[in-house]
């Protein structure tokens, strides 16, 4: 039994695999152009091969749910549901976050992290984790922030982002949150396998956007004159 983690909540993709005896074999990351997902097959598929592996050697996928973006969350619960259909293989999604707060490795006496992501407009997106079975899991808070509300998250002793967030989320946050702010450079795909790898409660449908999608209300077409 080999297990995978595959995570494209971002514009990097991460993808991790590990033994029955919870041995990582391989973990890689890559980005990709947005909007353009296409080489994600082949570049999953040549991961795979480095190690001897096909995608029918892996019997268990632990999909990153988010928070991530619209586009990148649904192509990857997509493509594993595909390569789950009509076989017997378990799938699972896993909060994004809480591999982002496994990454960390903090002591024990850390019991809540909030995640902060850019949301852009002088705004702070955060959630919630807490730790079970030592694994951060999502704790059910979710908030937007902005200078104004960040005593929100006072309480909490760790705050966690990624690197790429790091300045923007500073810049907002300031000397509030600078002292308790930690980030990481990529969200491990093998952080997903083993955060509470036992619960498969999740499904791949049920994923979390750092922004809902938005309606928009469709335009009337024009009307051309008849000729």
């Amino acid at each position: 039994m080999y297990r995978a983690g595959f995570d494209y909540s971002r514009q990097e993709a991460s993808f991790a695999v590990a033994d029955r005896d919870g041995k990582i074999l391989l973990e890689k990351f890559r980005e990709f152009p947005p909007r353009n997902a296409s080489g994600l097959p082949g570049w999953l598929e040549e991961c795979l091969t480095e190690v001897g592996l096909t995608f029918n050697d892996i019997s268990e996928w632990s999909v990153g749910n988010g928070p991530g973006s619209f586009t990148g969350l649904r192509v990857a619960a997509s493509f594993v549901m595909g390569l789950a259909f009509g076989k017997n293989i378990r799938t699972r999604g896993v909060s994004t976050a809480g591999a982002i707060a496994d990454s960390l490795e903090l002591p024990e006496s850390v019991t809540r992290v909030m995640t902060l992501f850019d949301g852009h407009r002088d705004e702070l997106l955060a959630f919630g984790l807490e730790r079970k079975d030592g694994s951060f899991v999502p704790s059910g808070v979710h908030l937007v922030l902005n200078r104004e509300s960040l005593d929100q998250i006072s309480d909490y002793d760790v705050l966690a982002t990624m690197a790429k967030d790091h300045d923007k989320v500073a810049a907002v946050g300031g000397e509030l949150i600078l002292p308790r702010l930690r980030s990481v450079e990529h969200i491990a795909a093998s952080r997903l396998i083993f955060n509470d790898e036992q619960n498969f409660s999740t499904p791949l449908t049920d994923p979390v956007y750092l922004r809902p999608a938005v309606f928009v209300e469709p335009k009337i077409p024009r009307q051309f004159p008849e000729k």
